[in-house]
């Protein structure tokens, strides 16, 4: 039997039943599909807004990374051109050396000390920076050679001391003393005789260097 004679073989209020529950079944299927379209782009919406926002929040973070790396080359900026302040001032090496040589020996004759022999250093190279020295020869006590010291430790000049000898003066002698018949010593009697020393030091500094 074909689905005609089928159809035929039904009474009409069997097929107008029939009629009524497709037009529903349709109608249920066609609402449907776009409440399913609806819920995908809703989804679909939720990852976008979701990436979106992470995208964001790394932005975010890459512009404060920018900004504290900014802020601390600032700061190291600073602190350089504050160290390069400590430095001597010369626009060539010859003349930072040679004003490192009168500022030691000023410093020397200050504490005391003669001046035997001065001689400007050949420039180094520390790595990207360069150095320059001179070399002192002095005489005095020990007292003035530990002034010397002092005021190239904490003057105002960022200086290094490499090299520093110290020897007793040739020809220097100390005023004999009896040991078989020794004698007290009484007010008006001076002290005995120190032999002078002689110092040799090198002194270097390095050169300002703009960033």
């Amino acid at each position: 039997m074909t689905l005609r004679e089928r159809w035929q073989a039904f009474t009409p209020r069997e097929r107008g039943l029939i009629l009524v529950a497709v037009a529903i079944a349709l109608v249920v299927v066609v609402r449907s599909l776009p409440i399913q379209g609806l819920g995908l782009l809703s989804a679909s919406s939720e990852d976008e807004r979701w990436l979106e926002a992470r995208r964001i929040r790394n932005y975010q973070k890459i512009l404060s990374r920018r900004d504290a790396i900014a802020r601390q080359s600032q700061e190291l900026k600073a602190r350089y051109q504050a160290d390069q302040q400590r430095l001597i001032a010369g626009a060539t090496p010859t003349q930072v050396a040679a004003e490192l040589q009168g500022t030691i020996s000023g410093m020397a004759s200050a504490a005391g000390l003669n001046v035997l022999s001065s001689q400007i250093l050949r420039e180094e190279q520390v790595g990207p920076f360069r150095r320059v020295g001179v070399r002192l020869t002095l005489s005095g006590n020990l007292e003035g050679i530990a002034a010397l010291l002092t005021s190239i430790e904490t003057g105002s000049y960022d200086l290094a001391v490499t090299f520093l000898e110290i020897n007793r003066k040739l020809g220097a002698s100390r005023r004999p003393v009896s040991t078989r018949y020794p004698r007290p010593p009484t007010r008006t009697q001076p002290p005995p005789n120190v032999a002078p020393l002689t110092a040799t030091l090198e002194v270097k500094t390095f050169l300002r260097e703009p960033l």
